[in-house]
């Protein structure tokens, strides 16, 4: 065996270091230093990823309008208007045709001043016929313009109408010198003290 380091021939084979030099004779020339232990290099480690959120298909917008294929563009057609039809009741039918005739006994009443010049009692007449039958017709058609009398009030305006109307076309019936138009005064009156006691409850 020989050392490399000097040059040192027949050394015995079992000689760990050159008798001349000291050399190691496993690492020829060099000592090697003691030799760290390394780690084995650590695989790449990737963050899990989110197959959940990769998967999923991006949210529809609700509502949207997807022309047909092949065909061109169509515009939806715009809701139709349909009129709005008021449903009446049974009392509000008796005051429309209450409204109606003693809207009619004022206009007679006042025909009457225009030809035969001022009489109290056909004045006095057709302005309560007048009111009475306005009260009455605008209760159903435009019920907005009373609301504020909604309630007792105005069921007890209704009745004082109502009587004191029927009880003069009645009395206008026999002696036309208190009026004119008695039987359509009459009837309107009725009507209306007939529509009271019904919105009050007495009469069902």
């Amino acid at each position: 065996m020989r050392c490399n380091n000097c040059g040192m021939d027949y050394i015995a084979d079992n000689a760990a270091n050159c008798p001349r030099c000291g050399a190691n004779l496993g690492n020829p020339g060099y000592q090697q230093p003691p030799q760290q232990y390394e780690q084995p290099p650590q695989q790449y480690q990737q963050p899990p990823q989110q197959y959940d959120q990769q998967y999923q298909q991006p949210p529809q917008q609700q509502g949207a309008y997807y022309p047909p294929q092949g065909g061109y563009y169509q515009p939806p057609a715009p809701p139709k208007r349909t009129p709005t039809v008021k449903r009446i009741d049974l009392t509000e039918t008796i005051l429309l045709v209450s409204g109606m005739f003693l809207f009619m006994g004022a206009m007679w009443n006042f025909s009457d001043l225009a030809g035969w010049g001022f009489y109290a009692p056909s004045l006095i007449l057709g302005l309560l016929s007048l009111v009475a039958g306005m009260m009455a017709l605008g209760m159903v058609l435009v019920p907005q313009l009373l609301k504020q009398l909604e309630g007792e009030i105005i069921d007890i305006i209704m009745l004082a109408f109502g009587g004191i109307l029927a009880l003069w076309g009645l009395v206008v019936l026999f002696a036309w010198n208190y009026g004119a138009g008695g039987e359509i005064v009459f009837i309107g009156g009725f009507g209306l003290l007939m529509a009271g006691l019904l919105r009050m409850g007495i009469l069902k």
